[in-house]
């Protein structure tokens, strides 16, 4: 059976989006370098699917391309991308399949089938039903060192818990556990998390 990864940016107030660091430089990476070798299908989302599509394909021969921006480029090309949306008419990359059924039932076929890791690029809105449903496996993320006020949220948040709202019991609903396996500060002042699910205290 297939592991799914999923990979996502965060800043400190939970907003999945890219804050702008006018001399950050780095080109650092602790979340995909190491795993390309190991993923050959990619899950995303319609709006995630459309950004990489307009921008990775042509980095590869981009003359302003660093090299690992060439990598990751060539990487995109070579996986399967599976698309999750209702509204794609035609998905246009190589290699690419539109999925438009149940999530769990499409992600238990994509698990069944022969073949390396799969990896989980975006976006949120997807990424917070796979947490609904506890298909993904681990959990990896750059945490950014702000907080920008307003924006795409990663995570699914209940403004009327049935439980205490200061005490989140084992088991309440809406609890995903997971286990810490990697934790590194990056020179830029992001930090890289990686995680794997943890069955203990968790309930869709």
């Amino acid at each position: 059976m297939r592991k799914i990864s999923v990979f996502m940016f965060t800043t400190l107030d939970g907003i999945a989006e890219f804050p702008d660091y006018p001399d950050d430089t780095s080109q650092e990476d602790p979340m995909w370098e190491s795993r390309m070798a190991s993923i050959d299908t990619i899950i995303l989302g319609r709006r995630a699917y459309e950004k990489w599509f307009e921008y990775w394909p042509r980095q590869k021969d981009a003359p302003t391309s660093s090299e690992w921006q060439k990598n990751f480029s060539r990487f995109c090309d070579r996986c399967t991308k599976v698309v999750f949306s209702k509204t794609l008419e035609e998905a246009r990359w190589k290699d690419s399949v539109v999925a438009r059924g149940d999530v769990r039932e499409e992600v238990a076929r994509l698990k069944a089938l022969p073949g390396k890791g799969i990896a989980f690029g975006g976006g949120p809105r997807l990424f917070q039903s796979f947490l609904d449903y506890d298909l993904a496996d681990e959990i990896l993320l750059e945490v950014f060192p702000s907080i920008v006020g307003s924006g795409k949220p990663l995570f699914r948040v209940d403004s009327n818990p049935e439980h205490d709202p200061d005490v989140v019991p084992v088991g309440a609903t809406g609890r995903h556990d997971f286990k810490l396996l990697e934790a590194k500060p990056l020179a830029n002042g992001t930090v890289f998390l990686r995680y794997e699910r943890s069955s203990a205290g968790s309930r869709p």
